[in-house]
């Protein structure tokens, strides 16, 4: 399975999806004539119109699933951009996507102070706990995982499923699907405690190696901070921990590139889970 991650307009995400979605579950056909109204892309506001002649009632459930998928597909993954008659698709933008467990691994050890990575089986044991019941607030970690944080008005994994995970828990405001998102603001968060995180990170490697500095430590912190343009060739970190520790130090640096781009670009981020490259984002 693989993790995608997109950088996303954040104030059409929160202004015209959101809303819509909210109001979808429970009523299509005015979450529909409500959308229309804020979009100036042909494409999409000809998805609506479609879904809207065909005599819809209801929630989402009334929906041929083909047709929905088409439509969320479009609203969450594309790029958006405000024109002078509304919300314009700017079209598919490139984000990270990769193996979903190894991402996983590597947003853990960033964000989760005491995960055992040094130790297969107990990292896999956390790992798998962690998708079957993750854990909100650790950041990349929850985000990958689908944790929804702030809590929807809606349930996420009626809005788009490919593993049927998923969870929704008003009273705890607590809610995981297969997709996910965070806001702009989070983002930016977040590009600003990682260099601490790597930093925690580091100190730990360093302690396992029995090491009383990590030679490459400057390297390593230029590539994961977006401040270089490759990692530091034969670096010592992660070494005895099997033959894909190697290429740990490289992944982990593309991952936080594409936070800082999208800190940069003020964006939001939304993940999702997948079969496959093959499932059409």
């Amino acid at each position: 399975m693989e993790i995608v991650l997109r950088p996303i307009q954040d104030r059409f995400f929160q202004e015209a999806v959101l809303p819509f979605l909210t109001r979808a579950m429970v009523d299509v056909p005015g979450a529909l004539e409500g959308l229309v109204g804020l979009l100036g892309d042909e494409q999409a506001r000809f998805l609506c119109e479609e879904l809207l002649s065909s005599g819809l009632q209801g929630g989402v459930q009334a929906v041929a699933p083909e047709s929905w998928a088409e439509l969320v597909e479009q609203l969450v993954f594309q790029q958006w951009r405000e024109g002078a008659a509304g919300w314009e698709s700017a079209g598919q933008r490139a984000g990270y996507a990769g193996d979903w467990d190894e991402a996983l691994h590597l947003a853990l050890m960033v964000e989760l102070p005491d995960y055992p990575y040094a130790n297969t089986r107990d990292a896999r044991a956390v790992r798998d706990a962690f998708r079957l019941k993750p854990q909100a607030g650790l950041g990349m970690a929850s985000l990958m995982a689908g944790v929804w944080e702030p809590f929807p008005d809606f349930l996420p994994e009626q809005v788009l499923s490919t593993q049927g995970r998923g969870e929704y828990v008003p009273k705890a405001r607590f809610a995981f699907a297969d997709w996910a998102w965070r806001p702009a603001n989070e983002v930016a968060q977040w590009q600003s405690s990682l260099p601490g995180k790597l930093e925690r990170l580091l100190a730990r490697e360093q302690e396992r190696l029995q090491l009383s500095s990590l030679p490459e430590r400057e390297e390593l912190l230029a590539w994961w901070g977006g401040k270089a343009s490759q990692p530091p060739p034969l670096a010592v970190l992660f070494s005895g921990l099997g033959p894909r520790a190697p290429g740990w130090i490289h992944e982990l640096g593309v991952i936080c590139g594409h936070v800082h781009e999208a800190a940069r670009e003020r964006a939001a981020l939304v993940s999702l889970v997948t079969k496959g490259f093959e499932v059409r984002l």
